[in-house]
């Protein structure tokens, strides 16, 4: 099979997928995370001199006629315990040193995420969710199938978690992706991390269609999904078995939900999820939460801050 026709489900480069009502929040978190690794490399350096100052002492200490060196020992001591404060002082605020937002939701807004949230913990509880990476068009004829679509699926893990870039009160929506950074749904944006760069979308940006797709399973079913029909390795034109093949035999044809998520910034992700109706429910939440986001004041009056924790 060629790769005419072929369609890839990637979105943009990290670097170029922030919305632009976003990109100067972006650059705010930008220089917090470059003082950020100026304090780490300043940390590295200082463990490394204490260190030696300590091998240094321990040796003058060691050595037979140290009385004669009590002077420099003394002198030691104090360098000794200088370089201590001073890497004790880097550690505490390399430990504020973090990026912070301040999230503040009204009720209504929150209780939204909160269901959205719910929806979220329905589709974790799938059996399987795969990240659909490319699809394409299938001579039916010349492959002997009833597929009309051949597609590249890895399967991936949904979860709640922390960044550690984000510093806030709400654990993101984690969706693993095979092919880029892994998306994480916050109240108000996608925040996506690809190597030494990330991008913030707004939420009101990003459009999520839903289809069902009927899938010929050639691996195991999964036990939330449904069996529509049944197809053959090698069929006819009609879709019947073709007598040909006499070790021909007989495939499931399952009933899969798929969710396609998009931004004009470039976001183009594709996931498909073993139980159908946990991906309607979900998608379905994440319209309504759209539309109370962009009813209420924290969407018409953003403030999103980036700040040093403290």
């Amino acid at each position: 099979m060629n790769s005419v026709g072929k369609t890839y489900f990637k979105s943009r480069a990290v670097g170029r997928l922030s919305s632009k009502n976003l990109n100067e929040l972006k650059s705010n978190l930008t220089d917090i995370e470059v003082g950020k690794e100026k304090l780490q490399k300043e940390i590295n350096s200082t463990n490394e001199k204490l260190r030696k100052q300590k091998s240094e002492l321990s040796w003058i200490n060691w050595f037979p006629l140290k009385l004669a060196l009590q002077t420099k020992i003394e002198s030691m001591k104090q360098v000794v315990e200088e370089t201590n404060e001073t890497l004790s002082k880097l550690e505490r605020d390399y430990d504020k040193h973090k990026l912070g937002l301040e999230i503040s939701l009204p009720e209504q807004l929150e209780a939204a995420f909160g269901t959205l949230d719910d929806r979220f913990s329905e589709m974790i509880d799938a059996e399987k969710v795969w990240d659909v990476t490319t699809s394409q068009s299938i001579d039916r004829v010349a492959e002997r199938t009833t597929a009309d679509n051949a597609i590249e699926r890895t399967e991936v893990c949904l979860r709640r978690a922390h960044n550690s870039k984000i510093q806030c009160d709400y654990k993101a929506l984690h969706l693993e992706n095979a092919n880029g950074g892994d998306l994480h749904i916050y109240p108000q944006f996608f925040f996506i991390e690809k190597e030494d760069d990330f991008a913030l979308i707004d939420l009101l940006d990003v459009n999520m269609d839903f289809s069902l797709t009927n899938f010929i399973e050639s691996e195991s079913v999964p036990i939330d999904s449904e069996v529509i029909d049944h197809t053959w390795a090698m069929s006819n034109k009609d879709g019947s078995r073709d007598k040909r093949y006499a070790d021909n035999y007989e495939i499931p044809v399952v009933q899969y939900g798929k969710l396609h998520l998009s931004s004009k910034s470039g976001l183009n992700e594709v996931y498909m999820v073993s139980n159908s109706e946990s991906a309607y429910g979900f998608k379905i939440m994440f319209d309504e939460y759209k539309e109370v986001l962009a009813s209420s004041e924290t969407s018409k009056n953003s403030e999103h801050t980036g700040r040093l924790l403290s």
